[in-house]
């Protein structure tokens, strides 16, 4: 087990590259184990501040708590408590119990991350952060990168990693693959459904809608360049302003020039269910994939019978196999609610990496240590297995970058049938196979 970062290496491949399914970049240093090793005896003086042996640790929780993200943050929260208890329940991290921080980022705006980061570093003084989003631009990571302290968040985005990259910051990971797959994902698919015979496009055309900030807009550019590159044209893009619930403009030229597909990358619960219900009055024979909102349990109790057929996608969400479905079950007990495809799974995830990597470093307030096997980790948690690139600090995908599901997190896409979410992709955790939606069965 190393106790030094593996070596750097050149940064990533480029768009267009991962479109185009490039290979991979090695993994060198990673240790393999994801065992509940928490209650490790304290060793070491601490980088990121002392304590006492039995005083709490204190960690941070970054989500939004109040707003029109509040269903997502709740489901972070919750993912965090649960492997807290797992730790405590198990005799804490170090013989030291664990306790929870939340900092609530409401609308996402810049200053409530910039304030966030701020609180929990200078005055809580925890000893790791997790969160489901981040800024777009990075403009809380250099608070993070200073004070060294480990910060692990799922906020899906190319240039949160490359802002690590080009600052040297050494504490903070991106626990899931980055937002460009998406669309190298979706279009491996698609090939594979046409090929197949499975799915015969009513015209190679497709509208794709994207809200308008960096993280959809990157998801849609992708997408268009790998649909041209296929020979298909796109009938038309647009940008709306999350959050959105009158879908009329963009329906009505979906109906003016019907489209094989509809790909929309706003990724708010809301927006999409408003979308399916207002498309279901009067469907078009397109396929509607909806980029990652339908993983919040809110889409399914507001798109009701309209959300059957609609396809969607996570990098990062919780597997339908023992694992997780164990997991699923003990949220369901605790919360009597059921949990969510995506965050709360990531989270709780998220947590547990970070208590495994400080007990085994010793001292969770020792930065440098924690970091130090946090970078070189392989763990399986409830959404697959996390392996961070040893440069980009980001976890590798699996199938897009990898063919081995052990070293990769595996890139979901799920079809909801007769109202259940069913996974279509990939193997060996499949569930069920594409279907022609309803609107378009018989067409």
């Amino acid at each position: 087990m190393p106790d030094t970062p593996p070596p750097a290496r050149p940064r990533g491949v480029s768009r267009r590259n991962f479109v185009n399914g490039l290979g991979i970049a090695g993994l060198g240093g990673v240790v393999v184990g994801g065992g509940a090793a928490w209650a490790a005896k304290p060793a070491g003086s601490g980088i990121g501040g002392t304590a006492a042996a039995g005083d709490p640790i204190k960690i941070g929780s970054v989500a939004p708590l109040t707003g029109p993200y509040s269903g997502d943050g709740q489901e972070m929260v919750r993912g965090a408590e649960m492997a807290i208890d797992d730790i405590n329940g198990a005799g804490g991290v170090a013989g030291r119990p664990v306790e929870l921080v939340t900092a609530d980022i409401s609308d996402q705006a810049p200053e409530n991350f910039i304030q966030a980061a701020q609180r929990l570093v200078s005055q809580e003084r925890v000893s790791a952060v997790f969160s489901g989003y981040t800024t777009t631009t990075s403009a809380e990571y250099q608070i993070y990168g200073d004070a060294g302290v480990p910060m692990l968040h799922a906020n899906t985005l190319q240039s949160n990693t490359d802002f690590v990259v080009d600052n040297g910051i050494t504490s903070i990971y991106q626990v899931c693959p980055t937002e460009i797959w998406y669309a190298a994902g979706f279009l491996q698919l698609m090939r594979q459904w046409i090929e197949s015979g499975t799915w015969t496009p009513s015209s190679n055309t497709a509208a794709v809608i994207a809200s308008n900030d960096s993280y959809s807009i990157s998801i849609a550019t992708v997408f268009q360049e790998g649909l041209r590159e296929m020979g298909w044209d796109i009938t038309f893009y647009d940008e709306v302003t999350a959050p959105n619930a009158d879908w009329g403009p963009q329906l009505a030229r979906i109906r003016a020039n019907p489209p094989g597909l509809i790909f929309i990358t706003d990724y708010l619960a809301g927006d999409l269910a408003s979308f399916a219900t207002q498309f279901a009055g009067a469907p078009t024979p397109s396929l509607l994939y909806q980029q990652y909102g339908p993983s919040v349990p809110e889409y399914l109790d507001l798109a009701k019978g309209a959300a059957n057929g609609v396809l969607w996608s996570t990098t990062i969400g919780t597997l339908p196999d023992d694992i997780g479905t164990s997991f699923r079950e003990r949220y369901q007990s605790k919360y009597g609610a059921p949990a969510g495809l995506s965050q709360s799974g990531a989270q709780y995830d998220a947590v547990r990496l970070w208590a495994r990597a400080a007990a085994q470093a010793g001292n969770p307030d020792d930065f440098d240590r924690v970091n130090q096997f946090l970078a070189a980790t392989v763990f399986r948690g409830v959404v697959g297995t996390y392996a961070f690139d040893p440069t980009e600090l980001t976890a590798v995908p699996y199938p897009d970058k990898v063919n081995d599901p052990s070293l990769g997190m595996p890139h979901l896409t799920y079809q909801i049938q007769d109202g259940k979410q069913v996974l279509l992709s990939p193997d060996p955790y499949t569930q069920g196979q594409f279907a022609l939606p309803p609107w378009m069965a018989g067409r």
